[in-house]
């Protein structure tokens, strides 16, 4: 059976048919036989979440029971992890997971969810939310955060892909608003996000936790996404901008509500920036010090988070913060260790797309897939080339409108699309369960944006492989993913170990986007026909506007 014609089946999957695919084996691709032909729908299952859970003993309780017996028979069965009590046993729990946290008068993490009843007036509404949406053990990013927070302490945590860091500050941040109750009025905490796609997934997060908790017996918590139509109805005065105890949004859009005096941020008494280094980067650091000078509460808590924390941005939080506390669970910078990683030599540009169709062809190329270019020109013609292949494949850009990108992102998490094309706008934080590989069809510019990038695999647990194309173009591009892929504990090829060491000029030529690399057009059609196609569109151009002269 033709790879090429297995890949594109899924082209056809209807909107409403339910039945999902499991992880395809293509050691079957082989095989004429139609009988498997027939069976390999039902072997795909690309987004199945592996989170494994307890199943509660007592989950059918009566309607009678109390819910707080239900909190407390859900706390017995499910969370009944350890308690850290004594530093000798909050040591031996960082060590397990390889934390390094530095700082002042650091509090104990948490062993399991069952110590924030024991150590912190925990809401039970909450927890409960918790173990619905299958939270029963905290990761190490949590462990160490949630405490941190719950104390109202600064934070700068750096923890690998995929490691559960939005929990990390959205739980705290819930049940610090719940503690506040009906005192303080209007918007409490503020979440910032580099993207719109990350902004979403934090809001819908945030949503389901925040299910049914209420600030007093009447008013419930609301959670809001700084959306276009919100930004607007603010501006209008046809929503209070009272209503709301969070708001998740991008840096642009709250300054612009701000900026028309539609939302008042004096009263925000919790910070939170995600993807901080992006954040804080040369691209969004005045839109962030906007925020900032808006938020004047003086006791403003501030955190951080991100997978990469550089040295210019530890720079900047000490600069902002109080006394911050710094928590680095594993190595720094380093990427997740469930990613295998892999660079592959394709000497120049046509070799790329050979490389890509060997995947194929070696069964390497296990849906679902991500492959990340440089530019959004770059996308749209790698988009062309494997649609002309046959492959169930579609693009995302900076230049399609949001709608059509949230109807692409949502078709590729349920297996409707198996190839995903895109540049590092779904690089940070996006969270698909189910990426088997990521490829770097283009080297990414930094270690950072490599972390990033390859990081949209190998989360929640899973195991995920990451595979980055270079050219003789790359030479220098290359090094600093070899250093992570070193660090990360990856086995390293002997030609790798060659490599000259970087240097701190090529740091820095790096660094200041020196290193930029002028690529050949991606394209398999050969150099006479796109010559004549030139012609032939140039002729046509001349054509129209000849006739708009005589006209």
């Amino acid at each position: 059976m033709d790879i090429f014609r297995v890949l594109s089946r899924g082209a056809n999957v209807k909107k409403n048919d339910k039945k999902v695919c499991k992880d395809v084996d293509f050691s079957m691709v082989e095989n004429k036989n139609k009988e498997d032909d027939k069976n390999l729908s039902k072997e795909l299952d690309f987004f199945h979440n592996k989170r494994i859970v307890k199943k509660v003993e007592d989950s059918k309780k009566t309607e009678e029971e109390s819910f707080e017996n239900q909190v407390h028979s859900l706390v017995e069965n499910e969370i009944g992890q350890p308690k850290i009590s004594n530093a000798e046993e909050a040591m031996a729990l960082r060590k397990s997971y390889k934390s390094n946290v530095t700082g002042e008068d650091i509090p104990l993490p948490i062993g399991s969810f069952e110590d924030l009843i024991t150590r912190f007036q925990f809401d039970k509404r909450l927890l409960n939310n918790l173990i619905e949406n299958h939270f029963t053990e905290p990761t190490p990013i949590q462990s160490e955060g949630i405490p941190l927070a719950l104390n109202n302490r600064d934070i700068v945590a750096c923890a690998p892909t995929g490691s559960g860091k939005t929990l990390a500050f959205l739980i705290p941040l819930l049940q610090l608003i719940i503690s506040d109750g009906k005192d303080s009025n209007g918007l409490k905490g503020l979440i910032i996000s580099p993207t719109k796609e990350l902004a979403n997934q934090i809001f819908i997060e945030c949503s389901k936790l925040a299910q049914k908790v209420f600030l007093d017996r009447k008013r419930p918590l609301q959670v809001a996404l700084l959306s276009k139509s919100l930004n607007a109805k603010l501006k209008n005065k046809a929503v209070s901008d009272k209503k709301y105890d969070i708001l998740v949004t991008t840096p642009l859009r709250l300054i612009d509500v701000v900026k028309n005096e539609a939302l008042d941020l004096s009263g925000v008494k919790h910070i939170i920036f995600d993807e901080a280094d992006k954040l804080f980067d040369k691209t969004f650091v005045e839109q962030t010090d906007d925020i900032l000078s808006s938020c004047n509460n003086p006791k403003l808590r501030k955190s951080m988070f991100s997978a990469t924390i550089p040295s210019n941005v530890e720079e900047i939080a000490n600069s902002i913060m109080m006394d911050p506390v710094r928590v680095i669970i594993g190595h720094k910078d380093a990427a997740n260790a469930n990613i295998k990683q892999d660079v592959i030599y394709c000497g120049n540009e046509e070799g790329k797309l050979i490389a890509i169709r060997q995947l194929v062809q070696e069964g390497e190329f296990r849906p679902p897939v991500i492959i990340f270019l440089e530019s959004i020109t770059r996308a749209k013609a790698l988009y062309h080339e494997l649609m002309y292949d046959g492959l169930n494949v579609d693009v995302i850009h900076a230049e399609r409108t949001q709608i059509q990108r949230e109807k692409i992102i949502e078709s590729f998490k349920s297996g409707e699309l198996w190839c995903l094309i895109c540049t590092d706008v779904l690089a940070r934080g996006v969270d698909f369960k189910g990426v088997n590989l990521v490829i770097n069809y283009d080297v990414p510019r930094t270690a950072q944006a490599y972390v990033h990038r390859i990081g949209r695999t190998g989360r929640g647990g899973r195991s995920g492989k990451a595979v980055t194309f270079y050219t003789n173009l790359d030479s220098l591009a290359i090094k600093p993913i070899i250093n992570v892929m070193k660090q990360s504990g990856c086995e390293v090829a002997e030609w790798m170990d060659k490599f000259s060491k970087i240097t701190r000029r090529e740091k820095d030529k790096i660094k200041h986007g020196k290193a930029h690399i002028d690529r050949k057009q991606i394209s398999t059609v050969p150099k006479v026909e796109r010559l004549k196609r030139k012609r032939k569109r140039d002729m046509v151009e001349a054509s129209k506007k000849r006739k708009q002269d005589e006209e």
